[in-house]
């Protein structure tokens, strides 16, 4: 809490520093209505030159419009007295002005001052006050007499006591009458604020308020040059709304209540419990969406949230509906059985089974079958043994021409004869064939070979792990949560590891991952694998690769992710708090640069 100075015995100390700060070029005061510690720490924080403990500020606090501030809830000077020297004295070294009501005729108005000041406040404020008051309910007040006039006198007895005075103004007759009286500071308000939930409705424009506080200004100074002229509520609800009024009437500043305290906390509050509730929605939607993968991850058994495996799962859905035959292409270790498997799996075709033949001549006979010619022994083919079969052949560059003309015309006409035989067989099944080259080849291969492209019409190009690196997180996780610890916990991987599997080459692809992992298993101690785990790597990686430096490491995933925080944090493996604490210590750019 700040400290608070003893409070002089001059209000006039307090004007003389609020006109010094008028000295300085573009000052414009700020004066704040609040009604709580917070908000008054908050004000001092924003710099505000002065504060006043209102009701109206804390009936705002407990949701409930300004203008109940009025009404007699509450007995207000001693509600005010509470709160102000409770939360407000010690949470601000801002002047304060205490909000006065001079509407009760059983206290005097001299006892009234006499406990403002030994509070050590350091101004009395008329309010509430009757100028909000229509004006038959005001007259009543007057003539009772205890309304404006009984106002001004609480100010002037004020004044005389060395407070600060601040008038609550109207028109143009109440501020001539407080300057009369010599008031410090006079606050024409405008009405009560627009806008919010609370907000009442206003005719007065913005230029028709700053018209109408010229002219009342320009009274008041004629009669007394050293008052301070204020405007407050009314269409003001922004600084720009505020600068246009002062500048036009020649204000010295501005009161803030409802425009300070409640807009700004109903705008906050709903935003962020409204950015809370979103989060919260947009997370579920998340985790429904990432379900919905994860059952296809586990239906397809392909993990993986690349482009590249996305286009595959997609190829996949589509390819299922076809018998048509399907060449699937990629390096060593893509994992090309698996989505042979996968292609089969979700054609889901009855009494259907799955054939990998563990090996096919170049001329086909184990395929085709052969007719036992010459003495031998009639082969059957697994073409025949299988007829509604899903067949995986690999090696589908290795058949002879004549076996390429025999495969031809069984995928035109869906028939075919055993070698040697001219019997014709039917086959209902489908055969996929895998081909192991390097998938940027493939595109040239089928060019290259009419007679493939017209075997193959259709392919499936695997990409190899390095071009998708962005999976490898995922695939790491699911191998291994195949393995436990001793203790029975699932194993998980070290930053200092991962660091050191994303800057490898993978020559092996995918299979030689699961190689690594299952190897750093074995050599770990616990539930977790660290860098000092992981075997030796084999020095095929590139060299820019191999000799990435942990900012350089830390900027190709953020290129990779298009500068998308969250998931670049999530490849890392590291916090996002982490990824924005390294990106500031690197001096890497927060948001990405667009030429």
């Amino acid at each position: 809490m700040a400290e608070r100075n003893a409070r002089t015995d001059c209000g006039s100390n307090v004007v003389g520093v609020l006109k010094e700060s008028l000295r300085r070029p573009h000052t414009t005061l700020v004066g704040a209505a609040i009604g709580t510690g917070m908000a008054a720490q908050a004000a001092t924080r924003g710099g505000a030159d002065f504060l006043l403990a209102l009701n109206a500020g804390r009936i705002r606090s407990m949701g409930a419009p300004s203008i109940l501030s009025l009404l007699a809830l509450r007995e207000s000077n001693r509600f005010v007295m509470d709160f102000a020297r409770s939360e407000i004295l010690p949470n601000t070294t801002a002047p304060v002005l205490f909000g006065a009501s001079a509407f009760d005729p059983r206290q005097p108005l001299e006892n009234i001052v006499q406990s403002i000041a030994a509070a050590r406040f350091d101004g009395v404020v008329n309010f509430p006050t009757c100028v909000f008051l229509d004006a038959r309910f005001r007259g009543a007040i007057e003539a009772a007499g205890v309304g404006f006039e009984r106002e001004v006198e609480l100010l002037a007895l004020s004044k005389q006591a060395g407070l600060a005075t601040l008038a609550y103004v109207h028109d143009a007759a109440e501020a001539v009458a407080m300057a009369r009286a010599r008031v410090d500071i006079i606050n024409l308000n405008l009405g009560w604020n627009v806008g919010g939930e609370n907000g009442v409705k206003t005719t007065l424009t913005v230029d028709q308020a700053a018209e109408f506080a010229r002219t009342v200004f320009a009274k008041i100074r004629h009669l007394h040059p050293d008052c301070l002229c204020l405007v407050e509520g009314g269409p003001i609800v922004s600084p720009e709304e505020m600068y246009l009024v002062c500048r036009s009437s020649k204000a010295d500043g501005y009161v803030g209540g409802s425009t300070i305290d409640r807009l700004p906390s109903e705008n906050s509050i709903e935003g962020v419990t409204s950015a809370f509730k979103a989060v919260g929605t947009l997370q579920r939607k998340i985790d429904k969406l990432e379900r919905k993968l994860e059952l296809v991850q586990r239906r397809f058994s392909i993990v993986g949230r690349s482009d590249a495996i996305v286009r595959a799962k997609q190829s996949i859905e589509r390819l299922a509906r076809s018998s048509a035959p399907l060449l699937i292409v990629g390096k060593k270790g893509t994992g090309k059985r698996l989505v042979a498997h996968a292609v089969h799996e979700a054609a889901r075709k009855r009494r259907s089974s799955f054939v990998e033949p563990a090996s096919i001549d170049p001329d086909g006979a184990l395929l085709f079958g052969s007719a036992g010619t010459d003495g031998s022994k009639r082969r059957v083919g697994y073409l025949e043994a299988h007829p509604n079969a899903t067949i995986l052949v690999s090696g589908a560059d290795a058949f002879t021409p004549a076996a390429q003309a025999r495969l031809l015309e069984l995928f035109d006409t869906g028939s075919y004869a055993n070698i040697g035989d001219e019997r014709r067989l039917e086959f209902e099944g489908r055969l996929i064939f895998t081909l192991t080259i390097d998938t940027k080849q493939t595109q040239g291969l089928v060019a290259e070979a009419p007679l493939l492209s017209q075997l193959y019409p259709t392919h499936v190009a695997l990409p190899v792990l390095r071009d998708r690196l962005e999976d490898l997180t995922m695939l790491a996780e699911y191998f291994l949560r195949k393995l436990v610890g001793e203790d029975g916990r699932p194993v998980g991987i070290d930053h200092s590891a991962y660091r050191l599997l994303l800057s490898h080459s993978w020559p092996g692809n995918v299979r030689e991952l699961r190689t690594v992992l299952e190897a750093a298993f074995t050599r770990c101690d616990g539930n977790t694998i660290f860098g000092r785990d992981l075997p030796a790597l084999t020095k095929e990686a590139s060299e820019d690769r191999a000799t990435l430096n942990e900012r350089d490491w830390i900027l190709d995933a953020l290129k990779r992710h298009r500068f998308r925080k969250g998931e670049t944090a999530r490849y890392l493996c590291i916090s996002r708090k982490t990824l924005y604490n390294k990106m500031r210590h690197y001096g890497l750019p927060i948001q990405q640069r667009h030429a």
